[in-house]
């Protein structure tokens, strides 16, 4: 097989990486907007459920990502700085979902699990975790100033700069978003 049709085999998992990581923050988005309108037990745990495939889905992409980009920057792009961004906004998002997510899941999921009928006061509070939905507005602005980053090629500063940037507005923007919906709990709640 030749080098050129291999590289673009690379590309191409490498595109279908991205297309999955996508799907994976689409599938938690969703989910979680499910937990935070949930008002009974049984559409809590069904939105638990979509929440099961974000981490293989989102891992397995990651690393198809990381190790496709890996080859094409060792074989033709070498180690410039907007690659070098790219790869650090890659595994800062792996971190955050990782130690953020997952962690706050562990008391999301059984408080979930545990609802009968309708949802009490406390498991809804529960289900609003800020955390949950900064971790997520983070990882989208990151992974959208990646995009960037990859498609435009700009220098190692203006690269990081964009990916900061892109995750600090992600998380400005749901955290706007979690501030709206924490009163209109706290108004429902009494």
């Amino acid at each position: 097989m030749s080098t050129r049709l291999i590289y673009e085999l690379a590309l191409f998992l490498h595109i279908l990486g991205a297309f999955g990581l996508i799907a994976a923050l689409s599938v938690e988005s969703v989910a979680l907007r499910g937990l935070r309108q949930a008002e009974s037990g049984d559409a809590a745990r069904a939105s638990l459920r979509a929440m099961q495939f974000v981490p293989p889905l989102g891992g397995g992409s990651g690393a198809l990502i990381l190790v496709t980009g890996l080859y094409m920057t060792a074989t033709t792009w070498h180690a410039q700085g907007w690659i070098l961004v790219a790869i650090a906004g890659l595994v800062l998002n792996a971190l955050a979902g990782a130690l953020v997510t997952r962690s706050r899941m562990t008391i999301v999921g059984p408080a979930a699990g545990r609802a009968v009928g309708p949802l009490s006061g406390e498991v809804r509070t529960i289900l609003h975790d800020p955390l949950l939905l900064a971790s997520l507005g983070f990882r989208l602005g990151t992974v959208l100033g990646i995009l960037f980053v990859m498609t435009v090629k700009p220098s190692a500063l203006v690269s990081l700069a964009v990916v900061l940037l892109g995750g600090l507005l992600g998380l400005l923007i749901t955290q706007m978003s979690s501030r709206r919906t924490n009163r209109e709990l706290r108004a429902q709640n009494g």
